[in-house]
């Protein structure tokens, strides 16, 4: 009996190392893909970041620019050139007004 509780010994014994280093694999594996996750989470983290503060760039250039053609449009004395560009421009003419066009001119 006790030749054969050593022979039975030896294959656990091997069997309890192919198992162990099989853990150990996975484990490794486990912990490689953690960190190989959060390494491209916190690379996309990053690019967010970015994005946003160009759009907050943005954001506050145009509220510069909405706030300098709100102050244009709020001074009146632009007003006679707005009223030349629509009628020079864009054809307008005031209520009840009436426009005649030189057609010799070009000749």
């Amino acid at each position: 009996m006790a030749v054969r509780n050593i022979s039975e010994a030896k294959p656990k014994k091997k069997r309890f190392r192919k198992v162990h280093f099989l853990w150990v694999i996975l484990i490794i594996g486990a912990v490689v893909f953690v960190f190989a996750s959060l390494a491209q989470n916190f690379i996309e983290l990053g690019q967010i970041k970015d994005e946003i503060n160009q759009i907050n760039q943005e954001i506050t250039e145009l509220d510069k620019n909405s706030a300098q053609i709100q102050e244009i449009l709020d001074d009146k004395t632009h007003e006679e050139y707005f009223e030349k560009i629509a009628r020079e421009e864009y054809g307008y003419c005031k209520p009840g007004e009436k426009v005649y066009y030189n057609s010799s001119f070009g000749e």
